[in-house]
């Protein structure tokens, strides 16, 4: 941000000038409640009698967020031209279980030319533009999880199929060939579910109209059935039965993908995809979607993108 101070004298004329750059940092914890903000303001281009300047910050936040530490230095801090002042404040928002609570952070920036101090002091205020999400929640262990993320910030999980293999090719054929699109920009994001284990037994397991029958080894080694989207999203749950069904094979460096059952033939307007997916690589992939799950804290109904690299 960028802050033009201006002195006047009685008859409101210019007697000098200074600009202020103003910016803040702060990194998220997706397992903490706490953070901290890092504050840098810098002086430049003092002007006639505006030959130093005196600055101080004072931080807060909005909701049940408290700024545990709202100042950055202490008092005034005395900028010459090119000066820096730089320091940090904290925060903290523990909602109780089960609760997620969106603060705001404001700042108040108080500013005067050194060896002047009207009353009132000149004063600018600003709000961060994003609100910071702060939620806790019981783990299966019986403990509690708190953390904070940017709802504003869609998360995007990165698949890249050199490593994902045919779980990759699965859900980046689904991607292109149905017509959910389900996690591409150009079509519309995946949000989170909380009954995964329920929604992944309509698709691929007993509650399934259509059992799922694995291929042979020396087809799919350690095959097994990777729902797409997934089974733990609003969008995944879908019978089974009514999935496109695909078995993807790496063939001569190339990814080819060929239709389960020929007596089943894909329709390319199936509401979801069933593939073929050797059981590491199925894994694999789940385990790449926790961990996003966990470091961007996404809870129930949040969205995310998924790009497969190819």
């Amino acid at each position: 941000m960028k802050v033009t101070y201006t002195l006047r004298g009685s008859q409101q004329e210019v007697l000098g000038t200074a600009i202020l750059y103003v910016s803040s940092s702060a990194t998220l914890n997706p397992r903490s409640g706490t953070w901290d903000d890092d504050l840098v303001v810098e002086a430049v281009d003092l002007t006639g009698q505006v030959t130093s300047m005196s600055v101080a910050i004072e931080a807060s936040c909005t909701s049940q967020c408290t700024a545990t530490s709202k100042n950055p230095w202490a008092g005034n801090k005395v900028l010459t031209e090119l000066g820096v002042a730089t320091g940090r404040v904290s925060y903290s928002n523990v909602p109780a279980v089960g609760v997620a609570d969106a603060a705001t952070v404001n700042y108040r920036l108080t500013m005067f030319r050194t060896g002047t101090a009207p009353t009132p002091l000149p004063a600018v205020n600003w709000d961060n533009p994003r609100p910071i999400r702060c939620d806790s929640a019981l783990t299966a262990s019986g403990n509690t999880s708190t953390g904070c993320a940017l709802p504003s910030v869609t998360p995007q999980l990165d698949l890249p199929i050199a490593t994902y293999g045919a779980a990759a090719a699965t859900y980046d054929w689904a991607q292109y060939n149905l017509p959910g699109k389900w996690g591409r920009y150009s079509g519309q994001p995946m949000t989170r579910a909380l009954d995964g284990e329920a929604r992944r037994m309509k698709t691929c397991g007993t509650q399934s109209s259509l059992p799922f029958v694995r291929k042979p080894d020396d087809i799919v080694p350690d095959d097994s059935c990777d729902e797409f989207p997934f089974a733990s999203t609003e969008q995944g749950g879908n019978d089974g039965g009514l999935c496109a069904e695909i078995v993807p094979l790496l063939e001569n460096g190339v990814w080819n993908i060929y239709e389960a059952d020929p007596a089943r033939p894909v329709t390319y307007t199936e509401p979801c995809v069933r593939g073929h997916v050797p059981r590491e690589v199925n894994q694999l992939a789940g385990t790449a979607y926790s961990n996003l799950i966990q470091n961007q804290r996404i809870i129930e109904k949040d969205p995310f993108y998924l790009v497969v690299e190819l």
